[in-house]
Parts: C-alpha cells; structure tokens; sequence
C-alpha cells in the first residue's frame, strides 16, 4: 500500500483532485495490467492441454461408449490463437475487460465448413459432452491466478500513486 505524506493540507487537496479528474483513465490502465496477467496464465493453460490425435491429421474420435480426454494439436494452436481480450469497457460504475476465443478453427467438417467455432470447442472442453470429459481449465486457471492477478493490480496502482504524490 502506497504511504502519502504531506506539509499542508492545500498541497494535498490540490494532488487528490488532479487525481480525481483522471482517475477512469488510471483505473482502466489497473484493469488492463490485471488482464494481462490473467490472459498470459490462461494461454499458459492451454498449451497444457493433453493432445490426442486423429487418424490422417483430423481431430481425435470418440467412439461409442468412451470419451475423448484431450484436443488435436491443431485445435490446442486454434484455441491459443484465436483466444483475446476485449477492449476495456465501463457500464454502470464497472470498469472490465473480457477474456474469451473467437473466429473458427483450422479443422473442417461437414457441420461446419468454415471449421469448428473456438467458442463452441472451448466449451465442449470446460463443460464436457457426450463424447468428451469434462476438463474447466478456464475455471481453474482464473481461480489459481486470482491472487497473482490482484497482486499485478495493486503493484500498479501503488506505482501510479507513488508517481503522483511525488
């Protein structure tokens, strides 16, 4: 926690309302540094994905009565690539950003010709399926990273007061 000391209280007055006229802006520079630690840990847990492979380079198959316990390397790489974050939005008070995946994968199917959506096989992955077992790696990943990620947000809001009542 940043330590503020001061002569007069004019002085102080004058530090907390230049502060408060761009407190959004810092505060979203807080939010992002928090992103940021939470989206590297989150790849981090995706590359830890087990593989399984198909035959002929095509996504593993399940076969009646098992289920599939890992992705194709292709579709771990679709998912770390196609994995973002949102730009940093204010609603209601809030001030957020978004981790999530987007676009299509590189593995083409009959239902679906552009490639399976990312957002669908991410899914499939936290929740399960029929034919998949249930792996939430974005749950787990955001709960073991909550601290380290809380920690990144006071370190740079410590840094930011730091700087301004120098």
């Amino acid at each position: 926690m940043a330590y503020i000391t001061f002569k007069n209280m004019e002085e102080y007055q004058a530090k907390i309302n230049k502060l408060a006229k761009k407190s959004k802006a810092l505060c979203k520079q807080v939010v992002y540094d928090g992103t940021g630690v939470m989206a590297d840990a989150m790849k981090e847990a995706l590359r830890d994905l087990p593989i399984e492979e198909g035959k002929n380079g095509l996504p593993p198959y399940a076969p009646p009565g098992e289920k599939l316990t890992g992705v194709s390397t292709k579709q771990r790489n679709d998912l770390i690539d196609s994995m973002g974050v949102t730009k940093i939005s204010e609603d209601r008070g809030y001030i957020y950003a978004k981790i999530g995946w987007d676009g299509y994968g590189s593995v083409k199917t009959k239902r679906w010709p552009k490639g399976v959506p990312n957002v669908l096989l991410m899914r499939s992955i936290e929740a399960g399926t029929r034919f998949r077992v249930k792996k939430p790696i974005v749950r787990q990943t955001i709960n073991k990273n909550k601290g380290k990620t809380l920690k990144k947000m006071q370190d740079t809001t410590d840094q930011i007061l730091e700087k301004e009542f120098k």
